[in-house]
């Protein structure tokens, strides 16, 4: 039995598929290899090493540094959507929040852009919500993902990004998720900065720069990543049930690649 019903799983499928489609193009007609090219920028390279390593390598470095566009978002959204029952992409959310609460979150913001503290989610909560009360401004957010459980009311609000984000789209998450966590009577429940997969391995190892600035990434428990992201979203099993769906994508794509690309006889 299917882990997802057929139309969640075609809605993934046709999203993976979209994508590779795009990279093949890109590198079958658009941007062809071309060895002459790459022997007159490398040759002391070429010279010692076949030109299948690098003609694989240049496909390889394009593939990897496209897997951010892929729509992350829109597949959590259909995963959400089959599992939980409600989910949107670039859903917003209004509502009231301290004046006292938004200007320490515009402080903590400013530290952290300074390095004049260093990130810790847990600590940085305290200090908003040990605020005074204030004047109520009106404000709003729009969550990359909203997921509404529909048996048991809960709301969740996830900011997707790709596994090696910059500082800037970093900040940006942080001061959403902070905000809506801070809204008077916030609907939401939990919220998220959520990576689809993890190229580090372990969350302990993650080791990309930028966003350190804004999370601990390895600690707080408001960042998730690969599996732990998935499984949340649409219950346990779904990061795997995931990658069998790209797997079965994959099949199509790797026999294309083989014989287009690399002009390999199948």
């Amino acid at each position: 039995m299917n882990f997802f019903n057929a139309k969640t799983e075609q809605s993934i499928i046709d999203i993976i598929a979209r994508f590779m489609n795009n990279v093949l193009n890109r590198r079958l007609i658009d941007e062809p290899w071309n060895y002459e090219d790459y022997k007159k920028r490398l040759p002391f390279h070429v010279a010692l090493v076949p030109e299948e390593i690098w003609k694989s390598a240049k496909f390889e470095r394009s593939f990897v540094t496209s897997l951010g566009m892929i729509g992350w978002q829109d597949i959590a959204r259909a995963v959400a959507e089959d599992k939980r029952g409600f989910a949107k992409c670039n859903y917003k959310i209004e509502g009231k929040i301290n004046s006292n609460r938004l200007n320490k979150i515009y402080e903590i913001l400013n530290q952290l852009e300074k390095n004049e503290r260093k990130p810790n989610w847990d600590e940085e909560l305290k200090e908003i919500f040990s605020e005074p009360k204030g004047e109520l401004d009106s404000t709003s957010v729009i969550a990359d993902l909203y997921v509404e459980n529909i048996k048991t009311k809960e709301k969740f609000c996830f900011e997707i990004k790709s596994p090696l984000p910059n500082s800037d789209q970093t900040k940006v998450s942080k001061e959403k998720i902070l905000k809506l966590y801070s809204l008077e009577g916030s609907p939401i429940r939990r919220a998220y900065f959520a990576l689809p997969f993890n190229p580090f391995g372990s969350k302990v190892q993650y080791n990309h720069p930028y966003p350190f600035r804004w999370f601990n990434m390895r600690k707080d428990e408001v960042v998730i990543m690969a599996e732990s992201f998935w499984d949340l979203l649409g219950g346990q099993g779904t990061y795997e049930a995931l990658i069998e769906v790209f797997e079965k994508v994959g099949k199509k794509y790797k026999d294309k690649i083989r014989k287009e690309y690399l002009n390999i006889k199948i």
